[in-house]
């Protein structure tokens, strides 16, 4: 029994140790400054950046120790640094501080390749002082800020460079920064973002948990997007709640917030059907003779390899974005992503989803993308060629649905969505039809037209992507 409870400690401090983030040291402005740096396994490229600070005559360890960030960022794969501030403080009228915040971005840029249009900033009371401090000293490198149970006591400073994304947390038994003084705060950076005046409520938050002490108030959006919220807990005092059972989990609830935001936009998703601008082609035909798929159908690719579908999109800002698709199949279908004719990611998971009528969504794949129109492919690596796709959904800063080459013609169906005529020429060779599909000048599908006298509406899908659209009248016996 001593060797087993002797095993099983050795075990648990081994554990202990390997939770441990690094210590670093790093010189700033002639000073040796020094922080602790968390960074998932597997970490993969263009991942965003939390700073966290930690209070008044506290430490970073003390910071990392009450925060758990490490729980939220191996999920969501980001980097995590808790600074020490000199003495156990921050500058709030200098730039010493400001400084160090600033090195810590090109650090990590360096050295895990951060997407610098995504870095947060938070801290805890003093912290949450520097927070907003450092919101009108740096807001062109900040993208959003999450200060907790702090606010500059001499009255709030709104002179940022730019509205700013605001989450606020705060206990309303907060006996050292008082609870009274968020108010007045709140209201500055609603003005200065001109989010609307009303605010939208949510008590208890999450509605869901009834015995939660948390509310959550919401005013937005404002100008560009930005969002200004407080969560408030209440009979909390002066610490950080980590408490989802009969609160909130802040760090958890700062990054839902703060992942919605960037430099040069706002976090959204995109999604492309078969029917909208930013669809090109598939090397099949567009079918709806299985329920449940969402737009006007789903892409059905011909059985062979390299056989796919294709988007066009246009990216904003470089940076990284996530894909998945959503799907159907009998079979594990595997696939290699293309941007731009470029194969960036290989053997994408399409797992098999049981039937046709059953569907599903991929693994999210995070890729990096320069700025500039993209044309997003998947091709098929097996014989089977791919699963049937029912749509794609790309997350990252504002992307937009472009037409497909260059250019999009539009031909406009009484009763029916907008069809495009959009070419996006995937090779040098005469394009053949792939499947002809016609309609009723009021807009209705017809399987055939043999003995059915009348003017319709023909629609070739050709292989490169192209629809030509043209008038055949069909004479009576």
């Amino acid at each position: 029994m001593k060797t087993i409870k002797k095993l099983l400690s050795t075990l648990s401090l081994l554990l202990i140790f390997s939770m441990i983030a690094a210590a670093d040291d790093l010189q700033v402005g002639g000073v040796m400054r020094n922080m602790i740096v968390y960074a998932p396994t597997s970490l993969p490229q263009n991942r965003p950046l939390v700073i966290s600070m930690h209070g008044l005559n506290q430490d970073a360890a003390f910071q990392q120790s009450q925060t758990k960030w490490e729980q939220v960022a191996d999920t969501a794969k980001f980097v995590v640094v808790f600074p020490n501030g000199i003495n156990k403080q921050w500058n709030l009228s200098g730039t010493s501080d400001i400084d160090f915040i600033l090195a810590i971005i090109d650090n990590m840029a360096n050295r895990y390749g951060i997407d610098r249009n995504r870095v947060y900033l938070s801290g805890f009371s003093m912290g949450g002082m520097m927070t907003y401090y450092a919101a009108t000293k740096i807001a062109d490198k900040i993208a959003a800020f999450a200060p907790i149970s702090g606010y500059l006591l001499g009255g709030p400073n709104t002179n940022s460079s730019r509205p700013i994304p605001i989450i606020h947390t705060h206990g309303t038994a907060d006996d050292v920064v008082s609870y009274s003084g968020v108010s007045t705060c709140m209201n500055a950076w609603r003005t200065r973002n001109g989010c609307p005046a009303t605010a939208q409520v949510t008590d208890p938050y999450p509605a869901s948990n009834p015995n939660s002490i948390a509310s959550k108030t919401y005013w937005g959006p404002g100008t560009n997007g930005v969002e200004v919220v407080l969560m408030t807990l209440e009979g909390k005092g002066h610490w950080v709640s980590i408490d989802p059972v009969n609160g909130i989990h802040t760090s958890l609830e700062i990054w839902k917030f703060c992942r919605k935001f960037a430099l040069g936009g706002i976090v959204t998703a995109l999604t492309l059907e078969e029917n909208t601008t930013g669809f090109c082609s598939v090397d099949g035909t567009i079918d709806n003779n299985y329920p449940d798929y969402t737009g006007t159908g789903f892409s059905n690719t011909n059985n062979v390899v390299g056989a796919g579908v294709s988007w066009s999109v246009n990216i904003p800002v470089a940076g990284t974005y996530s894909m998945k698709w959503r799907y159907a199949s009998t079979s594990s279908r595997p696939a290699n992503l293309k941007v731009n004719g470029a194969v960036v990611a290989s053997n994408l998971a399409f797992a098999s989803t049981g039937t046709w009528t059953t569907w599903a969504e991929t693994a999210t794949t995070l890729i990096s993308l320069t700025a500039g129109v993209k044309t997003i492919r998947i091709e098929a690596t097996t014989a089977s060629g791919l699963g049937n796709i029912d749509n794609i959904t790309i997350t990252g800063v504002s992307p937009t649905a472009v037409a497909c080459g260059g250019s999009q013609n539009v031909m406009s169906v009484t009763n029916s969505n907008p069809i495009s005529l959009n070419k996006q020429p995937d090779s040098m060779e005469k394009p053949h039809v792939l499947f002809v599909e016609y309609f009723t000048i009021g807009g209705e599908k017809v399987q055939s037209i043999s003995n059915r006298p009348g003017l319709f509406i023909q629609r070739k899908h050709l292989s490169d992507g192209s629809i030509k659209s043209s008038k055949i009248y069909v004479k009576g016996n």
